[in-house]
């Protein structure tokens, strides 16, 4: 028997999944969901000390005599204010306990309601850092309390040890509430590592490593991806802020995006996922692996902070390491390559020339391969950015954009610090609304000529006119703030730019090749498009290589059926005489 509470069962069954096993209590009624379950397991050493503020120092004494994570467990009002005294003496020992604190749901906060003061308001120096899981209303809330209780059991011993706070929220409804039936969850622990052990076998594993926003890698970090790759059933998925072209990686947005959830995880879904970088900006891949994450068998991170970052809701494992410290330790494992290949084999079949309308796509699709090598290139972001990753540029180019934080404002400023510092061609996509936000920035005295920025003009937030919300709601007027810019001609004459534009295909073609050339001047390429079209080309891309995957996969089925019964030598038989 339990508590209905499933954060409070969570974290008990974490606790014991990290081996947490003495625990002191100090009584009371809200924290009673914690106290029932550990009392009635044989893995706890449970002790009773009633004063908050002894039950602390105690839980030091454990510590200094054991050497084990020792947690301790309060009820609310001012029990964890007592807590204090002796978080200051472990924060300052350095003593790894872990403060379980109980709380009402927020909606009572400052409130005047009964024993509801803040919970989580401890002085800096009193634990390294605090945590609050919520009631669980659904898997969203389960995977961030899951997260959240491992990531406060790593904090413990993260770049030393110290106390940490873990809160869990509830309601007094709910709080002697019993259920015969309840278990503890068994739930996904994560662990974090400070060195590679051999321990995992890799046999039999597909590997995919994904690799977010991340500045070009050094040549032994590149050696060894390559290195373990091809030792290896490993493929890398990149997109241009990658930064990376090895031999194994693909740029598989458009891919990703026009494959089905069924032949995504029946061919080209990972065993292990190991990632490293910053976001990835790429919206196909987050919703296939989040959305799928089930069938991930172990998600590795490799950071040299060691954060806990749950982006897909199935980590495993971080590494706080550099990447030639991870990749360079394990040991040689076999030499095919079948994962890659079969990602490749599906890469193959799509078709991205096909003829589409006028629209920031049609432009990225007619410059990605005319774009200098080693050119420097920025993405706004959304639009322009899922614009340019369904298409391949060359290798030599790097790539960025301001996927971090994700706001449209400062693209352009960003794009001119970089370019002042180098002499090669600097390239930027934006859209009418993110180069209204920062237009100031042409401005700036130290521009040099290297400057080639495509702005493409759709009159408003064109993100908003590409689903149906538009049918919902007015979103011109204020969501989409259309008739915001009217063009750039003016302004970019004022600050020395030299000026083109284009409306149609036939302009855009007539002016493209001045626009990636040498100039005596910087260079705005203005772009005039419509939502419409904008929806259209996207589409059409992405419907025309689903259904040639779809029918790619269609024909190997019955190429299959037909070896099943008929035998692969009766079947070559069959090929050679319909070639006749």
């Amino acid at each position: 028997m339990y508590t209905i509470l499933e954060n409070a069962r969570i974290v008990v069954d974490l606790l014991k999944k990290h081996k947490i096993r003495y625990i002191v209590i100090s009584p009371g009624g809200s924290n009673i969901p914690v106290i029932q379950a550990v009392q009635q397991d044989d893995f706890f050493k449970c002790y009773s000390v009633v004063d908050e503020r002894s039950a602390m120092y105690f839980a030091i004494g454990l510590y200094l005599k054991t050497g084990e994570i020792i947690a301790t467990s309060c009820t609310t009002a001012n029990a964890t204010r007592n807590y204090v005294p002796g978080l200051t003496e472990a924060f300052y020992k350095r003593v790894p306990i872990l403060a379980l604190t109980m709380s009402k749901h927020p909606m009572y906060l400052s409130q005047e309601y009964m024993q509801c003061p803040i919970q989580t308001s401890l002085p800096i120096d009193c634990v390294k850092k605090s945590f609050s899981v919520p009631r669980i209303k659904d898997e969203y809330d389960r995977a961030m309390c899951v997260r959240i209780t491992n990531e406060a059991i790593l904090e413990l011993t993260h770049h030393g040890n110290g106390p940490v706070q873990l809160n869990i929220e509830e309601l007094d409804s709910e709080t002697w509430v019993f259920d015969n039936s309840a278990v503890l969850p068994d739930v996904r622990m994560i662990k974090r590592y400070e060195k590679v052990i051999n321990d995992f076998d890799f046999s039999k594993k597909k590997i995919m490593i994904l690799i977010g926003e991340n500045v070009p890698l050094s040549m032994d970090e590149y050696n060894s991806i390559e290195k373990f790759c091809e030792s290896h059933n490993a493929f890398v998925y990149t997109n241009h802020l990658s930064n990376y072209h090895g031999k194994y990686s693909i740029n598989a947005n458009l891919l990703v995006g026009s494959t089905s959830d069924e032949i995504f995880t029946k061919d080209l879904r990972p065993d292990v996922l190991i990632t490293f970088g910053g976001i990835t900006g790429d919206y196909n891949i987050y919703r296939k692996l989040f959305s799928l994450s089930k069938y991930i068998e172990e998600h590795w991170r490799i950071s040299k902070d060691g954060d806990v970052i749950d982006t897909y809701n199935q980590l495993t494992r971080v590494y706080q390491m550099g990447l030639n410290d991870f990749f360079d330790a394990w040991d040689d494992n076999l030499s095919i390559h079948d994962y890659f290949e079969k990602w490749q084999d599906y890469d193959n079949r799509l078709d991205r020339n096909i003829l589409l309308p006028f629209s920031n796509t049609f432009a990225a699709q007619q410059l990605c391969n005319k774009i200098p090598k080693n050119s420097y290139m920025n993405y706004a972001i959304l639009n322009s950015l899922r614009s340019w990753l369904v298409f391949n540029i060359d290798k030599s180019i790097k790539c960025f954009s301001n996927v971090a934080s994700f706001g449209i404002d400062g693209c352009l400023s960003t794009f001119l610090g970089e370019s002042v510092v180098t002499d090669e061609l600097c390239f930027l996509i934006i859209g009418d609304l993110s180069f209204y936000y920062d237009m100031n920035a042409i401005g700036i005295r130290h521009i040099k000529d290297n400057v080639r920025i495509l702005l493409v003009n759709n009159n408003g937030g064109v993100e908003f006119k590409l689903g149906d919300l538009q049918y919902k709601t007015d979103v011109s007027s204020y969501i989409a703030a259309d008739n915001h810019f009217k063009n750039a001609e003016g302004w970019a004459g004022t600050q020395g730019f030299k000026y083109i534009s284009a409306r149609n295909k036939e302009e855009f073609s007539a002016n493209v090749d001045s626009f990636i050339s040498d100039s005596d001047r910087p260079i705005i390429f203005e772009i005039f498009t419509n939502p419409e079209d904008e929806k259209k080309a996207g589409f059409m891309l992405v419907d025309k290589n689903r259904n040639a995957t779809t029918s790619e996969q269609m024909k190997q089925g019955i190429k299959n059926t037909i070896k099943n019964v008929i035998g692969n030598e009766n079947s070559a038989k069959l090929k050679n005489m319909l070639r006749k």
